[in-house]
């Protein structure tokens, strides 16, 4: 079993003691761990069909864990728990829009989970928006590699009983990249905005070159890279 950092970031964020439903849990590798180091009493493994969930089944089988066998349940989203059956939520590895289509599928049920551990593939700006919005607080982030890419760890509790007005725009560069990526990795933390600058470069290059005016989309864009700056200064 390889355990990739992104793996062991969303271990990470996983508080001793609560229970855990792991939607779309593929291998279920991050339920195993969680079980087996004893931070998690009870993992809920979800996936969209028996063939997925097989996989996580075939992972606890290989490591001789024996856990209930109706904590490996097949079906879309959050429908595979009760209300309030578990304390934590982790959804890992799908786009940030798919990881809110499911949190939002049934807004009662997603507001008796304590914690959502997020890890959204894309978006993840979109997805601090809609927590924000929708009750939850970001309480940690999470940086970690896996291959070419940094990837975001976002941990949330439930805080606010109403939705709150967000303090700027859902575009605003400030949700993708918070201020409390000050706390990550600072290496990880460097190449993330390193690749964003880069990105907003040569954009501005290609803005310039264009035969209308561009001159508010470059001013802003300006001002994202001066703020993301201030991250590696």
């Amino acid at each position: 079993m390889r355990i990739s950092d992104r793996l062991t970031a969303i271990c990470r964020a996983a508080e001793p003691g609560e229970s855990v439903a792991d939607i779309g849990t593929d291998h279920g590798y991050v339920p195993y761990m969680l079980y087996r180091d004893g931070t998690a009493p009870k993992v809920i493994m979800s996936d969209v069909s028996a063939g997925s969930l097989a996989k996580a089944k075939q992972t606890f089988a290989e490591h001789e864990t024996k856990v209930p066998e109706d904590w490996f349940r097949v079906g879309d989203g959050l429908d595979t728990i009760g209300p309030g059956e578990v304390d934590t939520v982790i959804i890992a590895g799908l786009g940030g829009r798919t990881i809110i289509d499911i949190l939002s599928a049934d807004p009662d049920k997603t507001r008796t989970v304590h914690r959502l551990i997020l890890q959204p593939r894309n978006a993840a700006g979109t997805v601090r928006f809609w927590l924000f919005t929708h009750g939850f607080r970001i309480c940690e982030e999470i940086l970690a590699k896996e291959g070419k890419f940094v990837c975001e760890v976002i941990s949330a509790v439930s805080g606010a009983s109403e939705p709150t007005a967000p303090p700027y725009p859902e575009d605003d560069i400030r949700w993708a990249y918070p201020e409390m990526f000050r706390s990550c990795d600072a290496a990880l933390l460097r190449e993330r905005i390193g690749w964003k600058l880069s990105s907003i470069e040569e954009e501005v290059t290609n803005l310039r070159q264009s035969s209308t005016d561009q001159s508010e989309r470059i001013r802003r864009l300006s001002a994202d890279a001066d703020y993301l700056r201030r991250f590696i200064e």
